[in-house]
Protein backbone atom coordinates (compact mmCIF):
# COMPACT_ATOMS: atom_id res chain seq x y z
CA UNK A 1 0.00 0.00 0.00
CA UNK A 2 1.30 3.36 -0.93
CA UNK A 3 1.66 5.97 1.52
CA UNK A 4 -0.85 8.38 0.07
CA UNK A 5 -3.27 5.14 0.10
CA UNK A 6 -2.58 4.11 3.76
CA UNK A 7 -3.18 8.19 4.63
CA UNK A 8 -6.64 7.77 2.97
CA UNK A 9 -7.09 4.70 4.76
CA UNK A 10 -6.87 6.29 8.03
CA UNK A 11 -8.82 9.37 7.42
CA UNK A 12 -11.57 7.47 6.49
CA UNK A 13 -11.53 5.31 9.70
CA UNK A 14 -11.02 8.50 11.76
CA UNK A 15 -13.42 10.02 9.70
CA UNK A 16 -16.17 9.82 12.30
CA UNK A 17 -13.88 12.02 14.84
CA UNK A 18 -14.32 14.98 11.95
CA UNK A 19 -17.91 14.49 11.12
CA UNK A 20 -18.89 14.77 15.01
CA UNK A 21 -16.47 17.68 15.45
CA UNK A 22 -14.69 16.31 17.82
CA UNK A 23 -11.13 17.46 15.69
CA UNK A 24 -10.88 19.35 13.04
CA UNK A 25 -9.99 18.27 9.21
CA UNK A 26 -6.97 20.41 8.94
CA UNK A 27 -5.80 18.99 12.63
CA UNK A 28 -6.30 15.55 11.72
CA UNK A 29 -4.82 15.85 8.44
CA UNK A 30 -1.13 17.45 10.45
CA UNK A 31 -1.34 14.23 12.95
CA UNK A 32 -1.90 11.48 9.82
CA UNK A 33 1.15 13.78 8.32
CA UNK A 34 3.26 13.54 11.11
CA UNK A 35 2.02 10.06 12.09
CA UNK A 36 3.67 8.41 8.38
CA UNK A 37 6.69 10.74 8.88
CA UNK A 38 7.37 9.18 12.06
CA UNK A 39 6.38 5.67 10.93
CA UNK A 40 3.02 5.53 13.05
CA UNK A 41 0.06 3.63 12.06
CA UNK A 42 -2.21 3.14 15.19
CA UNK A 43 -5.75 5.26 15.34
CA UNK A 44 -5.46 6.32 19.21
CA UNK A 45 -2.07 7.36 19.01
CA UNK A 46 -2.84 9.56 15.85
CA UNK A 47 -6.26 10.52 17.63
CA UNK A 48 -4.02 11.49 20.49
CA UNK A 49 -1.69 13.44 18.39
CA UNK A 50 -4.41 15.01 16.71
CA UNK A 51 -5.91 16.25 19.88
CA UNK A 52 -3.02 17.62 21.07
CA UNK A 53 -2.38 19.68 17.96
CA UNK A 54 -6.19 21.00 18.80
CA UNK A 55 -5.59 21.92 22.36
CA UNK A 56 -4.06 25.48 21.99
CA UNK A 57 -7.16 26.43 20.15
CA UNK A 58 -9.36 25.38 23.16
CA UNK A 59 -6.82 27.69 25.69
CA UNK A 60 -4.89 24.04 26.81
CA UNK A 61 -1.27 23.95 26.60
CA UNK A 62 -1.47 20.25 26.83
CA UNK A 63 -3.66 17.19 26.60
CA UNK A 64 -4.96 14.77 29.66
CA UNK A 65 -6.10 12.07 28.47
CA UNK A 66 -8.25 11.61 31.60
CA UNK A 67 -10.09 15.00 31.05
CA UNK A 68 -9.68 15.02 27.58
CA UNK A 69 -13.75 14.12 26.57
CA UNK A 70 -14.94 16.15 28.87
CA UNK A 71 -12.95 19.02 26.93
CA UNK A 72 -13.88 18.21 23.80
CA UNK A 73 -17.55 18.42 25.25
CA UNK A 74 -16.98 21.70 26.14
CA UNK A 75 -15.57 23.40 23.23
CA UNK A 76 -18.35 21.59 21.37
CA UNK A 77 -20.77 23.34 23.40
CA UNK A 78 -19.82 26.60 22.64
CA UNK A 79 -21.12 25.40 18.92
CA UNK A 80 -24.98 23.63 19.68
CA UNK A 81 -26.27 20.65 21.30
CA UNK A 82 -26.24 18.48 18.35
CA UNK A 83 -22.52 18.52 18.40
CA UNK A 84 -22.51 17.54 21.91
CA UNK A 85 -24.77 14.59 20.88
CA UNK A 86 -22.86 13.22 18.21
CA UNK A 87 -19.60 13.94 20.39
CA UNK A 88 -20.72 11.35 23.14
CA UNK A 89 -21.84 8.96 21.03
CA UNK A 90 -18.07 8.48 19.24
CA UNK A 91 -16.18 5.15 20.84
CA UNK A 92 -13.60 6.92 23.11
CA UNK A 93 -11.31 4.68 24.71
CA UNK A 94 -12.47 3.07 28.10
CA UNK A 95 -8.93 3.57 29.90
CA UNK A 96 -7.05 6.76 29.53
CA UNK A 97 -4.08 5.41 30.99
CA UNK A 98 -3.69 2.52 28.85
CA UNK A 99 -4.42 5.03 26.32
CA UNK A 100 -1.35 6.54 27.21
CA UNK A 101 0.75 3.42 27.96
CA UNK A 102 0.35 2.96 24.05
CA UNK A 103 1.36 6.17 23.57
CA UNK A 104 4.52 6.59 25.26
CA UNK A 105 5.64 3.29 23.17
CA UNK A 106 4.73 5.16 19.87
CA UNK A 107 7.61 6.66 17.89
CA UNK A 108 5.68 10.22 18.24
CA UNK A 109 6.78 10.70 21.46
CA UNK A 110 10.45 8.65 21.23
CA UNK A 111 13.05 11.03 19.88
CA UNK A 112 14.09 14.30 20.94
CA UNK A 113 12.73 15.32 17.45
CA UNK A 114 9.34 13.73 17.58
CA UNK A 115 6.02 15.69 17.52
CA UNK A 116 4.59 15.04 20.86
CA UNK A 117 6.15 15.28 24.12
CA UNK A 118 4.64 12.73 27.25
CA UNK A 119 5.44 14.56 30.92
CA UNK A 120 3.65 13.46 33.80
CA UNK A 121 0.08 12.50 32.96
CA UNK A 122 0.22 15.80 29.59
CA UNK A 123 0.63 14.88 26.20
CA UNK A 124 2.29 18.24 24.98
CA UNK A 125 2.99 19.29 21.28
CA UNK A 126 6.98 19.67 21.62
CA UNK A 127 6.81 23.16 21.07
CA UNK A 128 4.70 24.26 23.55
CA UNK A 129 6.26 22.06 26.07
CA UNK A 130 8.90 23.68 25.24
CA UNK A 131 7.29 27.56 25.41
CA UNK A 132 6.44 26.07 29.33
CA UNK A 133 10.04 25.06 30.11
CA UNK A 134 11.11 28.12 28.75
CA UNK A 135 8.81 30.37 30.99
CA UNK A 136 9.14 28.36 34.20
CA UNK A 137 12.84 29.00 34.17
CA UNK A 138 12.37 32.43 32.96
CA UNK A 139 10.11 33.37 35.93
CA UNK A 140 12.42 31.30 38.51
CA UNK A 141 15.44 33.25 37.11
CA UNK A 142 14.15 37.07 37.82
CA UNK A 143 12.13 35.76 40.36
CA UNK A 144 16.03 34.67 41.87
CA UNK A 145 17.86 37.95 41.34
CA UNK A 146 17.56 40.24 44.13
CA UNK A 147 17.74 43.90 44.35
CA UNK A 148 19.10 46.51 46.13
CA UNK A 149 15.87 48.86 46.33
CA UNK A 150 14.05 51.27 48.44
CA UNK A 151 10.77 52.37 48.11
CA UNK A 152 9.90 56.10 49.02
CA UNK A 153 7.27 56.11 51.96
CA UNK A 154 6.85 60.13 50.50
CA UNK A 155 5.27 58.28 47.03
CA UNK A 156 2.74 56.23 48.84
CA UNK A 157 1.69 59.33 50.94
CA UNK A 158 1.38 61.40 47.71
CA UNK A 159 -0.81 58.44 46.40
CA UNK A 160 -2.41 58.31 49.45
CA UNK A 161 -1.27 54.60 49.30
CA UNK A 162 -2.85 51.54 51.48
CA UNK A 163 -0.88 49.64 53.43
CA UNK A 164 -1.63 46.54 51.55
CA UNK A 165 -0.60 48.98 48.24
CA UNK A 166 2.63 50.10 50.13
CA UNK A 167 3.28 46.53 50.80
CA UNK A 168 3.02 45.50 47.43
CA UNK A 169 5.16 48.22 45.78
CA UNK A 170 8.07 46.60 48.45
CA UNK A 171 7.62 42.97 46.89
CA UNK A 172 7.42 44.11 43.36
CA UNK A 173 10.40 45.72 43.67
CA UNK A 174 12.49 43.63 45.81
CA UNK A 175 13.41 41.16 42.79
CA UNK A 176 13.43 41.47 38.87
CA UNK A 177 9.71 39.82 39.03
CA UNK A 178 6.72 41.58 40.34
CA UNK A 179 3.10 40.29 40.24
CA UNK A 180 0.88 42.58 41.35
CA UNK A 181 -3.08 40.93 41.48
CA UNK A 182 -6.23 42.18 42.55
CA UNK A 183 -9.79 42.43 41.63
CA UNK A 184 -11.38 45.32 39.61
CA UNK A 185 -10.89 48.81 41.74
CA UNK A 186 -8.08 47.49 44.23
CA UNK A 187 -5.87 49.84 43.35
CA UNK A 188 -3.82 48.03 41.07
CA UNK A 189 -2.65 51.35 38.84
CA UNK A 190 -2.61 53.24 41.74
CA UNK A 191 0.00 50.97 42.97
CA UNK A 192 2.18 50.68 39.40
CA UNK A 193 2.06 54.86 39.54
CA UNK A 194 3.90 54.27 42.55
CA UNK A 195 6.47 51.57 41.54
CA UNK A 196 7.26 53.69 38.44
CA UNK A 197 7.76 56.79 40.30
CA UNK A 198 10.27 54.97 42.49
CA UNK A 199 12.22 53.74 39.72
CA UNK A 200 12.15 57.12 38.62
CA UNK A 201 13.89 57.99 41.46
CA UNK A 202 16.23 55.33 42.20
CA UNK A 203 17.33 56.15 38.71
CA UNK A 204 16.52 59.09 36.78
CA UNK A 205 17.21 57.75 33.41
CA UNK A 206 15.33 54.38 33.49
CA UNK A 207 13.42 53.70 30.48
CA UNK A 208 10.26 52.29 31.41
CA UNK A 209 7.67 50.42 29.03
CA UNK A 210 3.71 50.02 29.72
CA UNK A 211 1.95 47.72 27.74
CA UNK A 212 -1.15 45.75 27.64
CA UNK A 213 -2.47 42.21 25.43
CA UNK A 214 -5.32 44.74 23.91
CA UNK A 215 -5.05 48.09 22.54
CA UNK A 216 -8.57 48.57 24.29
CA UNK A 217 -6.91 47.73 27.46
CA UNK A 218 -3.55 49.70 26.83
CA UNK A 219 -6.01 52.64 26.51
CA UNK A 220 -7.66 51.96 29.78
CA UNK A 221 -4.11 51.94 31.11
CA UNK A 222 -3.34 55.08 29.61
CA UNK A 223 -6.48 56.64 31.37
CA UNK A 224 -6.06 54.99 34.96
CA UNK A 225 -2.20 56.09 35.07
CA UNK A 226 -2.99 59.83 34.23
CA UNK A 227 -4.88 59.79 37.38
CA UNK A 228 -2.07 59.80 39.16
CA UNK A 229 0.36 62.37 37.60
CA UNK A 230 -1.63 65.25 38.91
CA UNK A 231 -1.04 63.70 42.35
CA UNK A 232 2.66 63.30 41.90
CA UNK A 233 3.01 66.63 40.33
CA UNK A 234 1.17 68.61 43.57
CA UNK A 235 4.10 66.92 45.43
CA UNK A 236 6.15 69.26 48.06
CA UNK A 237 9.06 66.85 47.34
CA UNK A 238 10.76 68.29 43.63
CA UNK A 239 12.22 64.68 42.91
CA UNK A 240 8.77 63.44 43.17
CA UNK A 241 6.88 65.75 41.20
CA UNK A 242 9.68 65.78 38.79
CA UNK A 243 8.31 61.97 37.88
CA UNK A 244 4.92 63.13 37.29
CA UNK A 245 6.14 64.83 33.64
CA UNK A 246 8.05 61.73 32.77
CA UNK A 247 4.94 59.05 33.75
CA UNK A 248 3.40 61.70 31.55
CA UNK A 249 5.47 60.97 28.58
CA UNK A 250 4.75 57.32 28.69
CA UNK A 251 2.06 55.50 26.22
CA UNK A 252 1.07 52.48 27.01
CA UNK A 253 1.14 49.90 23.82
CA UNK A 254 -0.06 46.56 23.24
CA UNK A 255 2.40 43.75 23.40
CA UNK A 256 2.40 43.13 20.31
CA UNK A 257 3.43 46.27 19.46
CA UNK A 258 6.08 46.59 22.00
CA UNK A 259 7.56 43.63 20.95
CA UNK A 260 7.84 44.83 17.18
CA UNK A 261 5.24 42.20 15.64
CA UNK A 262 6.23 41.39 12.08
CA UNK A 263 3.60 40.97 9.68
CA UNK A 264 5.45 36.93 9.20
CA UNK A 265 4.17 36.81 12.95
CA UNK A 266 7.78 36.93 14.57
CA UNK A 267 9.27 39.84 16.38
CA UNK A 268 11.76 42.58 15.91
CA UNK A 269 12.37 42.01 19.49
CA UNK A 270 13.93 39.18 21.25
CA UNK A 271 17.50 37.67 22.46
CA UNK A 272 19.34 39.12 20.11
CA UNK A 273 17.67 42.22 20.45
CA UNK A 274 16.69 42.92 23.40
CA UNK A 275 13.86 45.46 24.71
CA UNK A 276 15.81 49.11 25.15
CA UNK A 277 13.89 49.08 28.52
CA UNK A 278 14.65 48.89 32.06
CA UNK A 279 11.13 48.36 33.67
CA UNK A 280 8.27 46.59 31.21
CA UNK A 281 5.15 46.66 33.60
CA UNK A 282 2.18 44.57 31.49
CA UNK A 283 -0.99 45.18 32.77
CA UNK A 284 -3.97 42.74 31.79
CA UNK A 285 -1.58 40.20 32.25
CA UNK A 286 -4.85 37.25 32.61
CA UNK A 287 -5.02 37.70 28.80
CA UNK A 288 -1.60 37.00 27.80
CA UNK A 289 -0.81 33.49 26.20
CA UNK A 290 1.89 31.28 26.74
CA UNK A 291 3.22 31.45 23.45
CA UNK A 292 3.43 36.07 23.64
CA UNK A 293 4.71 35.60 27.42
CA UNK A 294 7.54 33.44 26.27
CA UNK A 295 8.40 36.18 23.48
CA UNK A 296 8.22 38.63 26.62
CA UNK A 297 10.74 36.85 28.40
CA UNK A 298 12.86 36.55 25.42
CA UNK A 299 12.61 39.76 24.42
CA UNK A 300 13.44 41.11 27.93
CA UNK A 301 16.92 42.89 28.72
CA UNK A 302 19.10 41.00 31.03
CA UNK A 303 18.96 43.68 33.59
CA UNK A 304 15.29 44.59 33.49
CA UNK A 305 12.74 43.92 35.83
CA UNK A 306 9.03 42.55 34.49
CA UNK A 307 6.38 43.72 36.48
CA UNK A 308 2.97 41.64 35.51
CA UNK A 309 -0.47 43.48 36.31
CA UNK A 310 -4.44 41.65 36.37
CA UNK A 311 -7.08 39.87 38.09
CA UNK A 312 -6.24 36.14 38.51
CA UNK A 313 -9.76 35.46 39.23
CA UNK A 314 -10.78 36.32 35.55
CA UNK A 315 -10.81 33.98 32.93
CA UNK A 316 -7.71 33.14 31.34
CA UNK A 317 -6.67 33.52 27.72
CA UNK A 318 -8.55 33.27 25.35
CA UNK A 319 -5.54 31.37 23.89
CA UNK A 320 -3.52 29.03 24.79
CA UNK A 321 -2.26 28.90 28.27
CA UNK A 322 -3.28 30.16 31.81
CA UNK A 323 0.02 32.23 32.96
CA UNK A 324 -0.95 34.62 35.54
CA UNK A 325 -3.25 32.33 37.56
CA UNK A 326 -0.46 29.72 37.39
CA UNK A 327 1.96 31.94 39.02
CA UNK A 328 -0.56 33.64 41.32
CA UNK A 329 -1.60 29.96 42.80
CA UNK A 330 2.46 29.49 42.70
CA UNK A 331 4.30 29.06 46.23
CA UNK A 332 8.15 28.97 46.86
CA UNK A 333 10.68 30.43 44.19
CA UNK A 334 7.84 32.45 42.59
CA UNK A 335 5.08 32.44 44.82
CA UNK A 336 7.18 35.02 47.15
CA UNK A 337 7.03 37.46 44.46
CA UNK A 338 3.34 37.29 44.46
CA UNK A 339 1.51 40.97 46.09
CA UNK A 340 -2.03 40.51 46.16
CA UNK A 341 -4.47 43.29 46.68
CA UNK A 342 -7.92 42.21 48.43
CA UNK A 343 -9.39 45.44 49.08
CA UNK A 344 -11.70 46.85 46.54
CA UNK A 345 -12.87 50.49 45.96
CA UNK A 346 -14.72 50.27 42.43
CA UNK A 347 -17.31 49.20 44.04
CA UNK A 348 -19.30 50.71 47.24
CA UNK A 349 -18.89 48.36 50.19
CA UNK A 350 -23.00 48.08 50.22
CA UNK A 351 -23.34 47.84 46.46
CA UNK A 352 -25.13 44.71 45.20
CA UNK A 353 -22.44 44.05 42.29
CA UNK A 354 -19.71 44.26 45.02
CA UNK A 355 -21.04 41.83 47.27
CA UNK A 356 -22.03 39.60 43.96
CA UNK A 357 -18.61 39.82 42.32
CA UNK A 358 -17.11 39.34 46.15
CA UNK A 359 -19.45 35.83 46.40
CA UNK A 360 -18.91 34.78 42.93
CA UNK A 361 -14.82 35.10 43.26
CA UNK A 362 -15.09 33.18 46.52
CA UNK A 363 -17.72 30.90 45.60
CA UNK A 364 -19.92 31.55 48.42
CA UNK A 365 -23.13 30.52 47.94
CA UNK A 366 -24.73 31.72 51.01
CA UNK A 367 -24.11 35.13 49.99
CA UNK A 368 -25.26 34.96 46.31
CA UNK A 369 -28.83 33.08 47.47
CA UNK A 370 -28.80 36.01 49.82
CA UNK A 371 -28.70 38.73 46.74
CA UNK A 372 -30.49 36.83 44.07
CA UNK A 373 -33.27 36.92 46.95
CA UNK A 374 -32.64 40.81 47.18
CA UNK A 375 -33.07 41.43 43.65
CA UNK A 376 -35.67 38.90 43.09
CA UNK A 377 -38.28 41.82 44.98
CA UNK A 378 -36.34 44.96 44.61
CA UNK A 379 -37.83 48.00 46.11
CA UNK A 380 -38.66 51.02 43.61
CA UNK A 381 -34.91 51.68 41.81
CA UNK A 382 -33.41 55.27 41.46
CA UNK A 383 -30.02 56.57 40.38
CA UNK A 384 -29.04 57.21 44.10
CA UNK A 385 -29.53 53.59 45.02
CA UNK A 386 -26.44 51.90 46.19
CA UNK A 387 -24.59 55.00 45.16
CA UNK A 388 -26.12 54.15 41.12
CA UNK A 389 -25.03 50.33 41.26
CA UNK A 390 -27.57 47.97 39.86
CA UNK A 391 -28.17 43.69 39.66
CA UNK A 392 -31.07 42.75 38.04
CA UNK A 393 -32.10 39.45 37.51
CA UNK A 394 -34.58 39.06 34.30
CA UNK A 395 -35.38 36.01 32.51
CA UNK A 396 -36.26 36.61 29.09
CA UNK A 397 -35.17 38.35 26.10
CA UNK A 398 -37.96 41.12 25.51
CA UNK A 399 -37.09 42.44 29.42
CA UNK A 400 -34.08 44.14 28.09
CA UNK A 401 -35.31 45.01 24.31
CA UNK A 402 -35.44 48.71 25.47
CA UNK A 403 -32.19 48.55 26.61
CA UNK A 404 -30.81 47.00 23.59
CA UNK A 405 -32.50 49.58 21.10
CA UNK A 406 -31.72 52.70 22.84
CA UNK A 407 -28.63 52.32 23.22
CA UNK A 408 -27.97 50.78 19.63
CA UNK A 409 -29.93 54.13 17.74
CA UNK A 410 -27.54 56.28 19.94
CA UNK A 411 -24.54 54.71 18.45
CA UNK A 412 -25.98 54.38 15.02
CA UNK A 413 -27.14 58.55 14.94
CA UNK A 414 -23.67 59.70 16.57
CA UNK A 415 -21.57 57.32 13.82
CA UNK A 416 -24.10 58.90 11.33
CA UNK A 417 -23.28 62.64 12.31
CA UNK A 418 -19.65 61.67 12.19
CA UNK A 419 -18.85 62.64 15.88
CA UNK A 420 -16.06 60.01 16.48
CA UNK A 421 -15.59 60.60 19.96
CA UNK A 422 -19.13 60.59 21.28
CA UNK A 423 -19.54 57.14 19.33
CA UNK A 424 -16.56 55.40 21.04
CA UNK A 425 -18.13 56.56 24.34
CA UNK A 426 -21.31 55.14 23.41
CA UNK A 427 -19.65 52.17 22.21
CA UNK A 428 -18.56 51.52 25.93
CA UNK A 429 -21.71 52.66 27.74
CA UNK A 430 -23.67 48.82 26.66
CA UNK A 431 -22.63 45.39 26.12
CA UNK A 432 -24.13 41.99 25.90
CA UNK A 433 -21.64 39.36 27.24
CA UNK A 434 -22.12 35.49 26.38
CA UNK A 435 -20.75 32.16 27.19
CA UNK A 436 -21.74 30.79 23.98
CA UNK A 437 -20.80 32.20 20.31
CA UNK A 438 -23.33 30.07 18.67
CA UNK A 439 -27.38 28.99 19.93
CA UNK A 440 -29.95 30.64 22.02
CA UNK A 441 -27.37 31.62 24.28
CA UNK A 442 -24.94 32.68 21.98
CA UNK A 443 -22.86 35.43 20.82
CA UNK A 444 -24.66 35.07 17.13
CA UNK A 445 -28.03 35.20 18.37
CA UNK A 446 -27.96 37.86 20.24
CA UNK A 447 -26.35 39.78 17.49
CA UNK A 448 -28.84 38.99 15.11
CA UNK A 449 -31.68 40.41 17.85
CA UNK A 450 -29.79 43.95 17.95
CA UNK A 451 -29.51 44.25 14.27
CA UNK A 452 -33.60 43.04 14.25
CA UNK A 453 -34.50 45.60 16.47
CA UNK A 454 -32.42 48.34 14.37
CA UNK A 455 -33.85 46.85 11.26
CA UNK A 456 -37.22 47.70 12.97
CA UNK A 457 -36.26 51.60 13.43
CA UNK A 458 -35.33 51.90 9.73
CA UNK A 459 -31.61 51.35 10.08
CA UNK A 460 -30.62 48.86 7.30
CA UNK A 461 -28.05 46.23 8.40
CA UNK A 462 -26.92 44.11 5.88
CA UNK A 463 -23.20 44.84 4.63
CA UNK A 464 -21.48 48.07 6.60
CA UNK A 465 -24.24 50.38 8.25
CA UNK A 466 -23.24 53.59 10.55
CA UNK A 467 -22.49 52.88 14.03
CA UNK A 468 -21.92 48.88 13.72
CA UNK A 469 -19.92 48.00 16.51
CA UNK A 470 -16.85 45.91 15.58
CA UNK A 471 -14.14 43.55 16.38
CA UNK A 472 -10.48 42.42 14.91
CA UNK A 473 -10.16 39.01 15.16
CA UNK A 474 -6.80 38.64 13.93
CA UNK A 475 -3.30 40.53 14.38
CA UNK A 476 -2.76 43.31 11.56
CA UNK A 477 0.48 45.34 12.18
CA UNK A 478 0.11 46.55 9.58
CA UNK A 479 -3.12 48.62 10.41
CA UNK A 480 -1.89 48.96 13.76
CA UNK A 481 -4.84 46.72 14.93
CA UNK A 482 -4.61 43.54 16.57
CA UNK A 483 -6.97 40.87 18.07
CA UNK A 484 -9.40 42.00 20.54
CA UNK A 485 -9.50 45.30 19.21
CA UNK A 486 -12.88 46.79 18.88
CA UNK A 487 -14.00 49.91 16.87
CA UNK A 488 -17.48 51.25 15.43
CA UNK A 489 -18.39 52.39 11.61
CA UNK A 490 -18.57 56.19 11.50
CA UNK A 491 -19.41 58.98 8.98
CA UNK A 492 -15.68 60.98 7.99
CA UNK A 493 -16.87 63.04 5.39
CA UNK A 494 -19.06 60.97 2.59
CA UNK A 495 -17.16 58.01 3.55
CA UNK A 496 -17.69 55.22 6.10
CA UNK A 497 -14.86 54.38 8.22
CA UNK A 498 -14.30 52.53 11.26
CA UNK A 499 -12.65 54.64 14.55
CA UNK A 500 -10.46 52.67 16.53
CA UNK A 501 -9.01 53.95 20.10
CA UNK A 502 -9.14 56.60 22.14
CA UNK A 503 -6.14 58.69 23.05
CA UNK A 504 -4.79 57.04 19.77
CA UNK A 505 -7.66 57.30 17.47
CA UNK A 506 -7.20 56.00 14.14
CA UNK A 507 -9.59 55.21 11.01
CA UNK A 508 -9.24 52.55 8.87
CA UNK A 509 -10.94 51.33 5.46
CA UNK A 510 -13.67 48.78 5.86
CA UNK A 511 -12.17 46.64 2.90
CA UNK A 512 -8.79 46.95 5.39
CA UNK A 513 -10.46 44.40 7.74
CA UNK A 514 -9.95 41.03 6.48
CA UNK A 515 -10.67 39.37 9.92
CA UNK A 516 -13.47 40.82 11.86
CA UNK A 517 -16.85 40.23 13.89
CA UNK A 518 -19.83 42.57 14.71
CA UNK A 519 -19.87 43.06 18.37
CA UNK A 520 -23.27 44.24 19.53
CA UNK A 521 -22.65 41.03 21.47
CA UNK A 522 -19.45 39.38 22.61
CA UNK A 523 -18.56 36.27 24.56
CA UNK A 524 -17.12 36.62 28.02
CA UNK A 525 -13.66 35.88 27.09
CA UNK A 526 -13.28 38.55 24.29
CA UNK A 527 -14.53 40.74 26.63
CA UNK A 528 -11.11 41.03 29.35
CA UNK A 529 -9.84 43.96 29.71
CA UNK A 530 -12.93 46.14 28.71
CA UNK A 531 -15.12 48.01 30.78
CA UNK A 532 -18.78 48.89 30.36
CA UNK A 533 -21.81 51.20 32.10
CA UNK A 534 -24.24 48.63 31.58
CA UNK A 535 -23.83 44.79 30.94
CA UNK A 536 -25.96 42.24 30.35
CA UNK A 537 -25.11 39.32 31.13
CA UNK A 538 -26.56 36.09 29.06
CA UNK A 539 -25.95 33.11 31.57
CA UNK A 540 -25.55 29.38 29.93
CA UNK A 541 -28.06 27.07 31.14
CA UNK A 542 -27.11 24.86 34.59
CA UNK A 543 -26.11 21.82 32.72
CA UNK A 544 -23.84 23.58 30.52
CA UNK A 545 -19.95 23.03 30.80
CA UNK A 546 -19.46 26.48 30.09
CA UNK A 547 -20.76 27.51 33.63
CA UNK A 548 -17.74 28.36 36.01
CA UNK A 549 -16.95 30.81 38.89
CA UNK A 550 -14.03 32.72 36.56
CA UNK A 551 -16.61 33.03 33.90
CA UNK A 552 -19.58 34.56 36.02
CA UNK A 553 -17.05 36.94 37.71
CA UNK A 554 -15.25 38.26 34.51
CA UNK A 555 -18.86 38.91 32.99
CA UNK A 556 -19.89 40.83 36.50
CA UNK A 557 -16.79 42.33 36.85
CA UNK A 558 -16.87 43.95 33.59
CA UNK A 559 -19.64 46.56 34.43
CA UNK A 560 -19.07 50.12 35.69
CA UNK A 561 -22.71 50.67 37.22
CA UNK A 562 -25.24 48.24 36.23
CA UNK A 563 -25.41 44.15 35.62
CA UNK A 564 -28.44 42.26 33.75
CA UNK A 565 -28.35 38.87 34.26
CA UNK A 566 -30.35 36.97 32.18
CA UNK A 567 -31.19 33.01 32.71
CA UNK A 568 -32.42 31.33 35.70
CA UNK A 569 -31.29 31.48 39.43
CA UNK A 570 -29.85 27.83 38.91
CA UNK A 571 -27.84 28.96 36.60
CA UNK A 572 -26.06 30.85 38.89
CA UNK A 573 -25.24 28.82 41.31
CA UNK A 574 -24.22 25.89 39.27
CA UNK A 575 -21.29 28.56 37.74
CA UNK A 576 -20.69 29.19 41.45
CA UNK A 577 -19.86 25.97 41.52
CA UNK A 578 -17.49 24.79 39.11
CA UNK A 579 -14.25 26.47 38.26
CA UNK A 580 -12.41 26.40 35.01
CA UNK A 581 -9.78 24.16 34.47
CA UNK A 582 -7.22 24.78 31.97
CA UNK A 583 -4.49 21.83 31.39
CA UNK A 584 -1.03 23.15 31.85
CA UNK A 585 2.18 22.24 33.61
CA UNK A 586 3.24 25.51 34.52
CA UNK A 587 2.14 25.45 37.58
CA UNK A 588 4.03 22.53 38.44
CA UNK A 589 7.58 23.66 36.90
CA UNK A 590 7.25 27.24 39.12
CA UNK A 591 6.92 24.74 42.23
CA UNK A 592 9.86 22.63 40.91
CA UNK A 593 13.32 23.12 43.19
CA UNK A 594 15.11 22.03 39.78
Amino acid sequence: MTGFESQRVLFDRLDPWVVAGAISQPDLAVAISLAEICGEQGEAEILALAFAIAAPQSGHTAVDLQYIREHTLARAELGSQSAVDDIEKLPWPDHADKWQERLSASPLVRSTQSPLVIDGDLIYLRRFFQHECRVADGLKSLAHTQLARTSSAEVSDVLGLTLGQRRAVEICAATRLGVLTGPPGSGKTRTVAALVADELINSSTSRIALAAPTGKAAARMSESVTESISMLAAADDATIAATASVIQTLSPSTVHRLLGARADGGFRYGAQNPLPYDLVIVDEASMLSLPLFDAVLDALHPSARLVLVGDAGQLASVDAGSVLGDIAGTEGDVGHCVAELTETHRFPTDSVIGRFSTAVLTGDEQAAIALLDEISNPPVVDDTQHDGMLLEFVEQYADIEASMRQHSLNLVTKARDGDVASALQQLDEFRVLCAHRHGPFGVDRWNSLNEQLLESEGVRTRGWYYGQPVMVTKNDPTQRLFNGDVGVAVADGDRLRIAFGSSDLHLVEPTALADHATVHAMTIHKSQGSEFDHVVVVLPPEHSRLATRELLYTAVTRARRRVTLVGSRVAVLAALKTSERRVSGLRGRLRSQQ
